[in-house]
Protein backbone atom coordinates (compact mmCIF):
# COMPACT_ATOMS: atom_id res chain seq x y z
CA UNK A 1 0.00 0.00 0.00
CA UNK A 2 1.32 3.25 -0.51
CA UNK A 3 1.44 6.36 0.79
CA UNK A 4 -1.43 8.71 -0.32
CA UNK A 5 -0.98 12.36 -0.62
CA UNK A 6 -4.43 12.83 1.47
CA UNK A 7 -6.62 11.06 3.84
CA UNK A 8 -9.52 13.47 4.28
CA UNK A 9 -8.73 16.87 4.42
CA UNK A 10 -5.41 15.93 6.07
CA UNK A 11 -2.06 16.02 3.86
CA UNK A 12 -0.11 12.61 4.58
CA UNK A 13 3.39 13.62 5.24
CA UNK A 14 5.58 10.25 6.01
CA UNK A 15 4.42 6.71 7.32
CA UNK A 16 5.11 6.40 10.91
CA UNK A 17 4.40 2.23 11.25
CA UNK A 18 2.48 -0.57 10.28
CA UNK A 19 0.81 -3.36 11.59
CA UNK A 20 -1.52 -6.27 10.65
CA UNK A 21 -4.86 -4.18 11.02
CA UNK A 22 -3.42 -0.64 10.73
CA UNK A 23 -1.02 1.67 8.85
CA UNK A 24 0.06 4.98 11.04
CA UNK A 25 1.17 8.30 8.88
CA UNK A 26 1.88 11.59 10.12
CA UNK A 27 0.02 14.42 8.87
CA UNK A 28 -0.23 18.26 8.58
CA UNK A 29 -3.84 19.09 9.83
CA UNK A 30 -3.90 22.66 7.64
CA UNK A 31 -7.03 24.06 9.59
CA UNK A 32 -5.28 23.93 13.12
CA UNK A 33 -1.81 24.20 11.97
CA UNK A 34 -0.99 20.83 14.06
CA UNK A 35 0.75 17.65 13.00
CA UNK A 36 -1.52 14.70 13.50
CA UNK A 37 -1.27 10.56 13.54
CA UNK A 38 -3.61 9.25 11.41
CA UNK A 39 -4.16 5.53 12.35
CA UNK A 40 -5.62 3.96 8.94
CA UNK A 41 -7.70 0.51 9.18
CA UNK A 42 -6.45 -1.65 6.89
CA UNK A 43 -9.30 -3.94 4.70
CA UNK A 44 -10.40 -7.19 6.52
CA UNK A 45 -10.25 -9.28 3.19
CA UNK A 46 -8.41 -12.29 4.10
CA UNK A 47 -9.54 -12.14 7.51
CA UNK A 48 -12.47 -14.84 9.20
CA UNK A 49 -15.80 -13.73 10.08
CA UNK A 50 -14.56 -13.83 13.89
CA UNK A 51 -11.15 -12.17 13.54
CA UNK A 52 -13.37 -9.20 10.73
CA UNK A 53 -15.58 -8.72 13.47
CA UNK A 54 -13.46 -8.34 16.12
CA UNK A 55 -10.98 -6.00 14.40
CA UNK A 56 -14.19 -4.07 13.91
CA UNK A 57 -15.02 -3.96 17.28
CA UNK A 58 -11.34 -2.68 18.59
CA UNK A 59 -11.91 0.23 15.84
CA UNK A 60 -15.00 1.22 16.85
CA UNK A 61 -14.35 1.55 20.05
CA UNK A 62 -11.38 3.18 19.40
CA UNK A 63 -13.07 5.91 17.17
CA UNK A 64 -16.15 6.26 20.07
CA UNK A 65 -13.57 8.21 22.59
CA UNK A 66 -13.30 11.05 19.56
CA UNK A 67 -13.40 14.25 22.30
CA UNK A 68 -14.40 12.06 24.87
CA UNK A 69 -10.99 11.97 27.18
CA UNK A 70 -9.25 15.63 27.30
CA UNK A 71 -5.98 14.77 29.89
CA UNK A 72 -2.66 16.19 29.15
CA UNK A 73 -1.52 12.44 29.77
CA UNK A 74 -3.70 10.80 27.39
CA UNK A 75 -3.34 11.31 23.87
CA UNK A 76 -5.79 13.04 22.18
CA UNK A 77 -8.54 11.80 19.33
CA UNK A 78 -9.80 14.43 17.23
CA UNK A 79 -11.42 12.74 14.82
CA UNK A 80 -12.66 9.06 13.13
CA UNK A 81 -13.91 8.66 10.13
CA UNK A 82 -16.03 5.26 9.56
CA UNK A 83 -17.78 5.44 5.96
CA UNK A 84 -17.71 2.64 3.30
CA UNK A 85 -13.97 1.73 2.81
CA UNK A 86 -12.63 4.90 4.78
CA UNK A 87 -11.74 4.25 8.19
CA UNK A 88 -9.46 6.06 10.09
CA UNK A 89 -8.42 7.96 13.21
CA UNK A 90 -7.04 11.16 13.85
CA UNK A 91 -5.13 11.50 16.88
CA UNK A 92 -2.50 13.65 18.45
CA UNK A 93 0.76 13.49 17.01
CA UNK A 94 3.62 12.15 19.74
CA UNK A 95 7.04 12.28 18.71
CA UNK A 96 9.16 10.71 21.31
CA UNK A 97 8.11 6.97 21.04
CA UNK A 98 7.27 4.57 23.54
CA UNK A 99 8.71 3.40 27.18
CA UNK A 100 9.26 0.57 25.44
CA UNK A 101 13.09 1.69 24.64
CA UNK A 102 13.66 2.65 28.28
CA UNK A 103 12.79 -1.63 29.45
CA UNK A 104 16.46 -2.59 29.16
CA UNK A 105 18.74 -2.69 31.57
CA UNK A 106 21.74 -0.90 29.23
CA UNK A 107 19.13 2.21 28.83
CA UNK A 108 17.20 2.64 31.73
CA UNK A 109 15.86 5.85 33.17
CA UNK A 110 16.99 7.68 36.18
CA UNK A 111 14.55 6.13 39.49
CA UNK A 112 13.36 9.03 39.99
CA UNK A 113 12.28 9.73 36.11
CA UNK A 114 10.94 6.29 36.31
CA UNK A 115 8.62 7.03 39.70
CA UNK A 116 7.31 10.55 38.02
CA UNK A 117 6.35 8.64 34.41
CA UNK A 118 4.32 5.89 36.74
CA UNK A 119 3.05 9.30 39.15
CA UNK A 120 1.88 10.83 35.83
CA UNK A 121 0.18 7.46 34.19
CA UNK A 122 -1.93 7.33 37.68
CA UNK A 123 -3.35 10.63 38.00
CA UNK A 124 -4.28 9.66 33.65
CA UNK A 125 -5.85 6.79 34.27
CA UNK A 126 -7.26 7.89 37.47
CA UNK A 127 -9.35 10.50 34.76
CA UNK A 128 -10.12 7.79 32.62
CA UNK A 129 -11.94 5.67 35.00
CA UNK A 130 -13.73 8.67 36.74
CA UNK A 131 -14.98 8.90 32.98
CA UNK A 132 -15.95 5.53 32.92
CA UNK A 133 -12.94 3.76 30.97
CA UNK A 134 -10.63 1.06 32.02
CA UNK A 135 -7.57 0.44 29.41
CA UNK A 136 -7.58 -3.09 29.55
CA UNK A 137 -3.82 -3.21 27.83
CA UNK A 138 -1.47 -0.88 29.08
CA UNK A 139 2.13 -2.02 28.64
CA UNK A 140 5.11 0.43 27.89
CA UNK A 141 4.69 0.35 24.25
CA UNK A 142 1.13 1.78 25.08
CA UNK A 143 2.86 4.93 27.01
CA UNK A 144 4.12 7.37 24.67
CA UNK A 145 6.86 10.21 25.84
CA UNK A 146 5.76 13.50 23.95
CA UNK A 147 9.09 16.52 23.52
CA UNK A 148 8.86 17.95 26.62
CA UNK A 149 9.77 14.80 28.68
CA UNK A 150 5.82 14.34 29.50
CA UNK A 151 3.95 10.83 28.77
CA UNK A 152 0.75 9.91 26.77
CA UNK A 153 -1.18 7.30 27.24
CA UNK A 154 -2.16 5.56 23.69
CA UNK A 155 -4.40 2.68 21.88
CA UNK A 156 -8.03 2.86 24.00
CA UNK A 157 -8.91 0.19 21.17
CA UNK A 158 -9.47 -2.56 23.73
CA UNK A 159 -11.09 -0.40 26.54
CA UNK A 160 -13.67 -1.04 28.46
CA UNK A 161 -16.10 1.75 27.81
CA UNK A 162 -18.97 1.97 30.45
CA UNK A 163 -21.33 4.94 28.73
CA UNK A 164 -20.12 3.38 25.07
CA UNK A 165 -22.78 2.36 22.56
CA UNK A 166 -21.08 0.14 20.74
CA UNK A 167 -20.61 -3.45 21.82
CA UNK A 168 -17.85 -4.02 24.39
CA UNK A 169 -15.41 -6.60 23.72
CA UNK A 170 -14.86 -9.42 26.00
CA UNK A 171 -13.21 -12.56 26.80
CA UNK A 172 -9.07 -12.97 26.43
CA UNK A 173 -8.18 -9.41 26.13
CA UNK A 174 -4.93 -7.72 26.56
CA UNK A 175 -1.49 -8.19 26.30
CA UNK A 176 -0.30 -11.17 28.20
CA UNK A 177 3.28 -10.23 29.47
CA UNK A 178 1.10 -7.54 31.13
CA UNK A 179 -2.34 -9.26 32.09
CA UNK A 180 -3.49 -9.67 35.44
CA UNK A 181 -4.25 -13.11 36.62
CA UNK A 182 -8.33 -12.36 36.58
CA UNK A 183 -7.59 -10.68 33.07
CA UNK A 184 -6.22 -14.35 32.33
CA UNK A 185 -9.24 -16.04 33.64
CA UNK A 186 -11.44 -14.14 31.69
CA UNK A 187 -12.99 -11.78 34.88
CA UNK A 188 -14.62 -8.42 34.45
CA UNK A 189 -12.16 -5.78 34.39
CA UNK A 190 -11.96 -2.99 37.33
CA UNK A 191 -9.58 -0.08 38.62
CA UNK A 192 -7.59 -3.03 39.71
CA UNK A 193 -6.84 -4.46 36.46
CA UNK A 194 -5.04 -1.81 35.17
CA UNK A 195 -3.21 -1.14 38.30
CA UNK A 196 -1.58 -4.64 37.72
CA UNK A 197 -0.30 -3.93 34.60
CA UNK A 198 1.11 -0.59 35.39
CA UNK A 199 3.10 -2.12 38.22
CA UNK A 200 4.52 -4.52 35.62
CA UNK A 201 5.42 -1.47 33.59
CA UNK A 202 6.64 0.20 36.45
CA UNK A 203 8.70 -3.04 37.39
CA UNK A 204 10.53 -2.90 33.84
CA UNK A 205 11.41 0.55 34.11
CA UNK A 206 13.22 -0.36 37.26
CA UNK A 207 14.44 -3.47 36.74
CA UNK A 208 15.31 -3.53 32.90
CA UNK A 209 12.89 -6.47 32.12
CA UNK A 210 9.83 -7.96 32.75
CA UNK A 211 8.87 -9.51 36.38
CA UNK A 212 8.10 -12.78 34.64
CA UNK A 213 10.47 -14.48 31.80
CA UNK A 214 9.30 -17.08 29.59
CA UNK A 215 9.86 -18.55 26.04
CA UNK A 216 5.80 -18.35 24.83
CA UNK A 217 2.71 -16.79 25.83
CA UNK A 218 0.97 -20.26 27.42
CA UNK A 219 4.56 -20.06 29.78
CA UNK A 220 3.79 -16.46 30.93
CA UNK A 221 0.44 -17.26 31.36
CA UNK A 222 1.34 -20.31 33.77
CA UNK A 223 3.96 -18.17 35.50
CA UNK A 224 1.74 -15.32 36.18
CA UNK A 225 -0.78 -17.53 38.02
CA UNK A 226 1.08 -19.35 39.60
CA UNK A 227 4.80 -18.13 40.35
CA UNK A 228 6.31 -14.91 42.10
CA UNK A 229 8.34 -12.32 40.15
CA UNK A 230 12.40 -12.49 40.79
CA UNK A 231 12.21 -9.71 43.46
CA UNK A 232 13.42 -6.07 42.41
CA UNK A 233 15.63 -6.14 45.33
CA UNK A 234 17.57 -9.37 44.20
CA UNK A 235 18.32 -7.34 40.53
CA UNK A 236 18.74 -3.56 42.36
CA UNK A 237 19.68 -3.94 45.86
CA UNK A 238 19.89 -0.02 45.92
CA UNK A 239 16.13 0.83 45.46
CA UNK A 240 14.63 2.31 48.38
CA UNK A 241 12.31 -0.15 50.36
CA UNK A 242 9.33 1.90 50.10
CA UNK A 243 9.19 1.52 45.85
CA UNK A 244 9.96 -1.83 45.62
CA UNK A 245 6.79 -2.29 48.36
CA UNK A 246 4.31 0.11 45.81
CA UNK A 247 5.59 -2.26 42.97
CA UNK A 248 4.68 -5.63 45.26
CA UNK A 249 1.31 -4.75 45.98
CA UNK A 250 0.34 -2.97 42.46
CA UNK A 251 1.37 -6.94 41.35
CA UNK A 252 -0.37 -8.87 43.96
CA UNK A 253 -2.24 -11.87 42.38
CA UNK A 254 -5.25 -11.23 44.11
CA UNK A 255 -6.93 -8.15 43.33
CA UNK A 256 -8.41 -7.18 46.99
CA UNK A 257 -4.45 -6.80 47.71
CA UNK A 258 -3.57 -4.49 45.35
CA UNK A 259 -4.44 -0.55 45.90
CA UNK A 260 -7.80 0.11 46.13
CA UNK A 261 -7.69 3.23 43.98
CA UNK A 262 -5.39 4.94 41.79
CA UNK A 263 -5.44 8.05 44.44
CA UNK A 264 -3.83 5.77 47.11
CA UNK A 265 -1.09 4.20 44.37
CA UNK A 266 0.04 7.53 43.30
CA UNK A 267 0.08 9.01 47.03
CA UNK A 268 2.96 6.32 48.13
CA UNK A 269 4.50 6.87 44.79
CA UNK A 270 4.89 10.78 45.97
CA UNK A 271 5.78 10.02 49.59
CA UNK A 272 8.94 8.51 47.43
CA UNK A 273 10.08 11.31 46.23
CA UNK A 274 12.45 13.03 48.88
CA UNK A 275 14.19 9.74 49.11
CA UNK A 276 15.06 9.59 45.22
CA UNK A 277 16.93 13.11 45.14
CA UNK A 278 20.09 11.11 45.30
CA UNK A 279 19.38 9.34 42.14
CA UNK A 280 19.21 12.38 39.66
CA UNK A 281 18.56 16.06 39.68
CA UNK A 282 16.06 16.47 37.74
CA UNK A 283 13.49 18.27 39.85
CA UNK A 284 14.83 19.87 42.95
CA UNK A 285 12.78 19.46 46.29
CA UNK A 286 11.12 22.78 46.23
CA UNK A 287 10.38 22.19 42.74
CA UNK A 288 8.61 19.09 43.13
CA UNK A 289 6.64 20.05 46.03
CA UNK A 290 4.97 23.51 43.91
CA UNK A 291 4.43 21.24 41.11
CA UNK A 292 2.43 18.49 43.00
CA UNK A 293 0.68 21.14 45.05
CA UNK A 294 -1.01 22.65 41.81
CA UNK A 295 -1.95 19.12 40.74
CA UNK A 296 -5.86 18.95 41.33
CA UNK A 297 -5.04 15.05 42.17
CA UNK A 298 -3.48 16.19 45.61
CA UNK A 299 -5.91 19.07 46.31
CA UNK A 300 -6.70 17.66 49.54
CA UNK A 301 -3.06 16.73 50.80
CA UNK A 302 -1.33 17.74 53.47
CA UNK A 303 1.76 19.45 53.01
CA UNK A 304 3.40 16.50 55.04
CA UNK A 305 2.25 14.14 52.88
CA UNK A 306 4.14 15.67 50.05
CA UNK A 307 7.27 17.05 51.21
Amino acid sequence: MNKPDKIGKYTVLSELGRGATAVVYLAEDEFNARKVAIKVANAVEGMGDDEAKRFQKLFLNEASLVGKLSHPNIVGVFDAVVEGDARYIVMEYVPGGSLKKFCTETNLLPVRQAVLVIFKACRALDYAFQNGVIHRDIKSANILLSERDDIKISDFGTAQISHSTQTQLDGFIGSPAYMSPEQINEERASVQTDIYSLGVVMYELLAGRLPFQAANSVQMINKILSEEPTPLKTLRPELPDPLVSIVGKALAKDPKVRYASWFEMARDLAETFPQLEKYSFEISSAGKFNSLRKLDFFHDFRDADLG
